[in-house]
């Protein structure tokens, strides 16, 4: 394990700028919002942050006070409880997210041993250049890491990408993960019955389900199928980026995060060059699928007060 420091060199930030200053800008049909994609002039705004107020020096010195390690092509983030006796906890995102998300969390979590890696292919973590690297490939690191760490037992808690490798870690290494706990489910439960056989809270599920597949599932469409051409555009365009990714946290948020913490996130994927390799999660997933059965590790789902699940809230005699 090697420690690890952030830094951007100068050039690469001031190229970004260029750019940014530089974007072609669509049009926009008046008065239609967001409802065919990201909002014209909340765009526009969080450009001109990017480019003329955000200061990425400033968060790689906040950054840069946290213990990074980078370990197999893994990056991630290490916080040893101040008793020096923490029960070690592992962390995993999703996406389009990273290691940043579990910032605020970290003064919260002292008594605990905290690790947060970056999933393979997202910032400071490499993506093996090959196929398959799915929920149960990157859970198998994650146990070999926790491992190297020198930790037999364990907890695991993640969202999106990161509750399908937590749900997996906990079904493939039931003697070392102590519970999980997971915010969003990467599993499909809904069960292969007759619709005349559901109740009607599972009827209600499902529609709610559907009628967020008709509307916002477009992306995970291109994305397990074909991440690499979107890739092209998205690794070239930052404002490009910015629409893209910053649609998804201002659709499925319920606050939008703030214009700092949204341009840290985007510097992030776009000078580490990973939109397209994180975008390859979705079609491992699709293409090397893994299903478990029924994990018996203890479990707990979180649904939080002023909390929306816009893609539906599962029945509790789902989970």
């Amino acid at each position: 394990m090697e420690p690890f420091q952030i830094h951007f060199a100068d050039e690469t930030l001031d190229d970004l700028r260029a750019r940014l200053r530089q974007t072609k800008w669509p049009d926009q049909i008046p008065g239609i919002g967001w409802e065919q994609g990201a909002e014209l002039e909340w765009v526009r705004t969080l450009v001109s942050y990017w480019a003329d107020e955000f200061d990425w020096r400033a968060w790689e010195t906040r950054l840069n006070a946290l213990h990074h390690f980078t370990w197999g092509g893994i990056h991630f983030v290490c916080q040893r409880a101040a008793s020096g006796g923490g029960i070690p906890l592992i962390l995993t995102h999703g996406w389009p997210s990273s290691f940043l998300d579990y910032l605020e969390m970290l003064p919260m979590l002292s008594d605990f041993d905290v690790v947060v890696p970056s999933l393979p292919g997202y910032g400071f973590s490499s993506r093996p250049p090959k196929v398959g690297i799915n929920y149960r490939y990157v859970a198998e690191r994650w146990h070999w890491l926790m491992s190297e760490l020198g930790y037999s037992r364990y907890v695991a808690s993640g969202y999106d990408f990161g509750a399908g490798v937590t749900t997996f870690l906990a079904f493939d290494h039931p003697e070392s993960v102590i519970g999980i706990h997971l915010t969003t489910l990467e599993s499909d439960l809904t069960p292969m019955v007759d619709d005349s056989e559901l109740s009607d809270i599972e009827r209600y599920y499902l529609a709610t389900t559907r009628r967020w597949d008709a509307t916002e599932r477009g992306y995970s469409a291109i994305q397990s199928t074909k991440p690499q051409t979107i890739g092209y555009g998205l690794n070239d365009s930052p404002a490009g980026l910015a629409a893209y990714l910053g649609e998804k946290w201002h659709s499925w948020s319920d606050v939008t995060p703030p214009s700092d913490f949204l341009c840290a996130t985007l510097t992030l994927y776009w000078v580490t060059q990973t939109i397209t390799s994180s975008m390859r999660d979705y079609w491992d997933n699709r293409w090397h699928p893994v299903k478990p059965t029924y994990v018996n590790t203890p479990t707990a789902f979180g649904v939080f007060p002023h909390q929306t699940v816009p893609e539906g809230e599962p029945p509790r005699s789902y989970v």
